[in-house]
């Protein structure tokens, strides 16, 4: 512009042309100037519509305005480029590009999670190469706690099925559907053909293969109505449990072992996972299964069912140190309980509500309206209760009878209690003050006594039948004394002095056999010494083999015994008999608490011991003697009246069949170490700040979490354990609860269609996806809660719809709109599960049994060992029987998972796997070639063949038929019969588990 300006001052006129030249110029600048601010608004618009969501989605949790982490925040423009973490304008130079990047998968920001999208990537970068522009006015905010507006919160109202014309929509679902393909140009695949229909349907809802007979029937069926007849079929299959219990499984972390550092065993775990099956062969309504889930227990009480349910809140993974070795008062052991309960709450809340509670364990969840106030509530649900064996009757009239019985059981205790108080009033203060006196001698007794109390005859009727105890040393020695230790036997107040000799002997002898009398007591009857030690000096005698014998028997109770609690052979002040072997005429060998060892253990009652003993013998004579005499004879009938009906009513009790053992919640159980129960009497929990047990707030209220503003979501603190959990299930199985139906009925759509219609299954918050499909999610969940909670009907409208029954084949205009085929405008391709195929090749091999339900069989050999124990897979045959059975029965190790399933992506049991990984790698393909147990099954397979074919040609295509539904082409079966010859038949076989088409299914 000054050029421009000195140039018309030199030639001293203004041209016209010149005119227009400024004025063209004058318009550019304009333009450009109008474009520089058009840009600034696009920068804007693109940070507040796509970075701004991405840095509160995915980073303020850990960066907010609160102690950021690494003092780096994202609340605003000033604090984060305070930092110079970006280069505005070189998104390459700025270091927050280095820190989302992933390199080999992984990135260093967001920490602990997966990276971000390449979408999101491009939108950041996008953002610092045009300039970085964060608009003043805006500020990120964490969501509000009483923040509602989310989808998932709102209620739930059945949508109206859209109108639609084309013949193609015969259901509601394809109406729903059409409505979206439409919208988004796009027109559904045509219908797959017989084969591939029957081949899907099957591995959808029994897990297994068809046979080449079912194939052929359905394919040659004209029957209109073939399709439906099958689908019945399937569903009345008792594999459909089998099948669908495996989804279910994986969402609750359900395994036969603990993990954790020791992982013990769960031998009782399985009767949950048979529950599971039984429920849903027998299609139980939804709300009745989530109630017996959460308070079986209490809601049903008598029905089995009630109980095995409650394996759902024990499924998952359990601290055995934390809770037996270390002590509940102690910081590690509050550790592991507040651990335990988070378990079981998001357990229950992102299973049944597809919320991620346990994010506010730490702080107010960061996205949705939950606080540590209503997380710590609901641990305070579930505080009474531990992970532990729990018996239950199987069948109900059982269970009716038991509880009767023992309800008469303790009101006969009840009556006998009562009537023992009121003859120890009458005893009065005498007898008051000896039941202190023996409640402590107990105690000591307790705390005092040895478990191997001596050497014990054998018993003789006559008090003059001859006993001897020997001692032999290994070597002869110069001894000085020879030591008696009397028995104390506080069993049935026998007391001090027990079994010893009226009148005995002591003899010794040297190496060389020779026997010296030490000392004779056989002419008089010897006092018996109580608790004192008797000693019998021998003066430096060489000594090699002590004997006593007994010539007159001490009397026990109408019989005659001789007892020694030990034999000390002392050289000076050494006990040098410890140890030696001992010999006896007879001994009633009892261990630990008599045999003949026990003799020379050095093991026997201090004098202080005994005397405490002594006491408490006599303390519980005077006790019976006073009770005697204020005793009435209508007391003492009472009382026999009462222990003869008790002695019947514990007979019935043990006459009645014994009863199951199942892994669950539990508040009553056999203690072990510092794992011990509460009797239901719910534990305090205090809201944590930062989720520390060192750090404990306000005692927390027991409740739930709010649905809406007007939610009361608090308990009564004064519920007992059981009314929590009532409580607790009549909220998540509210026919108005929007997050319950809809998360059910959406899992249920994800195991047809590979993806729900929110891809987030267990987590419906702001978080995770939102619905593709709104309208159809809410007309399916109402659907499903009105018509019955039927699983089975629900799988019928789904399976019975032509969107489900598209074919798979790509369309590339379809695809360069949908390429994840998100709308479904055709069927999803997918790989069988790791089970799937596992059970697959079992049925084509001929030796799949289908037995049900029981202990879970090992794929292992099992190493116990004091700590732990190891699951020896490498050493394990797979020819063995009992383990051809469906995979959803056998024994599920946490920490040492099954290697060949793990590699076909086998879910982990010690996570919530709502989706299982499906991943192609060529260990999946080494694994199905060489695995031993794919060498075991080709083996069957071939013999299988063999027996049911007479030539190679049928053979090979029977094979092809039993594990692709379908004959083999010419040049297919041209080219295995030449490797079957070359090769052998086995590795034909190993070859045919390898097929794409086996493993995939269209």
């Amino acid at each position: 512009m000054r050029r421009f300006g000195l140039q018309c001052v030199r030639f001293g006129s203004v041209d016209s042309k010149i005119k227009e030249w400024v004025a063209a110029l004058t318009a550019l600048l304009a333009c450009v100037s109008a474009c520089a601010g058009d840009e600034a608004l696009n920068a804007e618009s693109h940070f507040r519509d796509h970075v701004a969501t991405i840095f509160s989605q995915r980073c303020l949790s850990c960066h907010g305005s609160e102690s950021p982490e690494g003092d780096f925040s994202l609340h605003d423009a000033s604090s984060f480029f305070a930092e110079g973490h970006v280069d505005s304008g070189d998104a390459d130079a700025s270091h927050l590009m280095e820190l989302i990047t992933p390199k080999d998968g992984r990135a260093e920001m967001p920490q602990d999670a997966d990276p971000l999208s390449p979408a999101d990537l491009n939108a950041i970068r996008q953002w610092i190469d045009e300039g970085a522009i964060w608009p003043a006015d805006v500020v990120l905010q964490e969501a509000s706690v009483n923040d509602f507006d989310w989808w998932s919160y709102q209620p739930m109202v059945q949508p109206e099925v859209p109108i639609v014309s084309d013949p193609w929509a015969t259901s509601p679902i394809d109406r729903f559907i059409l409505r979206k393909l439409n919208e988004e140009g796009l027109k559904p695949n045509p219908p797959a053909d017989r084969r591939e229909l029957i081949r899907r349907l099957t591995f959808d809802l029994i897990g297994l293969p068809p046979t080449p007979e079912e194939v052929a029937d359905f394919v040659s069926d004209p029957d209109p109505l073939a399709y439906e007849k099958l689908v019945d079929r399937l569903l009345d299959s008792k594999h459909y449990g089998e099948r669908w219990a495996r989804h279910w499984l994986d969402v609750v972390k359900y395994a036969d072992s603990n993990g954790y550092d020791k992982d013990k065993l769960r031998p009782n775990a399985w009767p949950y996972r048979d529950y599971v099956i039984r429920s849903l062969n027998q299609d139980k309504p939804y709300a009745r299964f989530v109630r017996e889930q959460i308070a079986g227990d209490v809601l049903y009480p008598g029905d089995p069912d009630g109980i095995a349910a409650l394996g759902f809140i024990a499924a998952g993974p359990w601290d055995f140190i934390g809770h037996v070795e270390v002590s509940e008062s102690k910081q590690d052991g509050k550790v592991a309980r507040n651990l335990d309960r988070d378990d079981m709450v998001s357990g229950a809340l992102n299973t049944f509500c597809s919320v991620a509670v346990q994010c506010a364990r730490c702080h107010n969840h960061k996205f949705d309206p939950i606080t540590q106030e209503q997380y710590y509530g609901l641990q305070a649900v579930f505080s009474a209760l531990d992970r532990a064996d729990r018996a239950f009757d199987i069948q109900p009239e059982t269970a009716e009878q038991r509880e009767i019985l023992n309800a008469r059981l303790g009101q006969l205790i009840t009556q006998r209690n009562e009537l023992e108080q009121r003859i120890q009033s009458a005893g009065g203060a005498e007898l008051i003050d000896l039941m202190e006196q023996i409640e402590s001698l107990r105690s000591k007794s307790e705390a005092v006594s040895y478990p191997e109390y001596g050497y014990h005859s054998e018993l003789a009727s006559t008090p003059d039948s001859e006993k001897w105890v020997e001692v032999q040393l290994d070597a002869e020695v110069s001894a000085s004394r020879i030591i008696l230790r009397p028995c104390n036997d506080n069993y049935n107040n026998i007391g001090a002095g027990f079994g010893f000799p009226l009148r005995f002997k002591i003899e010794s002898a040297d190496d060389a056999g020779v026997w010296t009398t030490i000392a004779d007591k056989t002419g008089a009857d010897f006092p018996n010494p109580q608790h004192d030690a008797v000693e019998f000096a021998v003066s430096g005698q060489r000594v090699r083999r002590v004997r006593v014998t007994a010539t007159r028997l001490a009397e026990r109770k109408a019989d005659y015994i001789f007892a020694l609690a030990e034999l000390q052979i002392m050289v000076g002040d050494d006990h040098v008999g410890v140890g030696a072997k001992v010999i006896a005429k007879d001994s009633i060998e009892a261990p630990v608490r008599w045999r003949r060892q026990n003799l020379t253990d050095n093991k026997w009652p201090e004098e202080s011991e005994a005397e405490t003993l002594q006491s408490l013998a006599e303390a519980e004579q005077r006790r019976k003697e006073i009770l005697c005499a204020v005793t009435t004879p209508e007391m003492t009938r009472q009382l026999k009246d009462i222990s003869t009906e008790e002695t019947v009513v514990r007979q019935k009790l043990d006459e009645l069949p014994p009863q199951q053992v199942v892994y669950a919640a539990a508040t009553d159980f056999t203690p072990q170490g510092n794992f011990k129960p509460t009797g239901g009497i719910p534990r305090e929990v205090f809201v944590l700040h930062r989720g520390e047990v060192s750090l404990p707030g306000e005692k927390a209220v027991p409740g739930v979490i709010p649905l809406a503003n007007s939610d009361r979501w608090q308990f009564d603190s004064e519920l007992d354990e059981s009314q929590r959990r009532v409580q607790l299930a009549e909220w998540l199985t509210d026919r108005q609860h929007p997050l319950v139906w809809r998360s059910i009925v959406n899992r249920m759509w994800q195991y047809h269609f590979g993806e729900g219609i929110v891809a987030t299954p267990n987590d419906f918050g702001r978080m995770g996806a939102e619905p593709t499909h709104p309208k159809l999610l809410d007309w399916l969940a109402v659907e499903f809660r009105d018509g019955g909670q039927s699983w089975k009907r629900l799988h019928r409208l789904i399976v019975t719809s032509n969107t489900y029954k598209q074919s798979s084949a790509m369309h590339p205009e379809h695809s360069a709109i949908d390429g994840g085929n998100r709308f479904l405008w055709r069927a999803n391709r997918r790989r069988l599960s790791a089970e799937e195929i596992r059970d697959s090749v079992l049925a084509v091999s001929g030796v799949l049994d289908h037995r049900m339900g029981g202990p879970g069989y090992y794929l292992f050999e099992l190493e116990k060992t004091a700590h732990s124990p190891h699951f020896q897979y490498h050493k394990f045959d797979p020819a063995k029987k009992e383990s051809h059975r469906r995979s959803v029965y056998r024994f599920i190790a946490r920490s040492q998972p099954n290697p060949f399933l793990t590699t076909l992506d086998c879910a982990d049991s010690s996570q919530s796997t709502p989706r299982r990984n499906e991943t192609l790698t060529s260990l999946q393909a080494l694994s199905l070639m060489n695995n031993k147990f794919s060498l075991a099954m080709a083996k069957e397979f071939a013999k299988r063949l063999i027996s049911e074919r007479p030539d190679l040609p049928a053979q090979v295509e029977l094979a092809f038929e039993l594990l692709v539904q379908r004959k083999p082409s010419d040049a297919e079966a041209s080219e295995l019969m030449a490797y079957a010859q070359d090769y052998g038949l086995e590795n034909m076989c190993r070859i045919l588990f390898n097929l794409s088409e086996f493993v995939f299914v269209d």
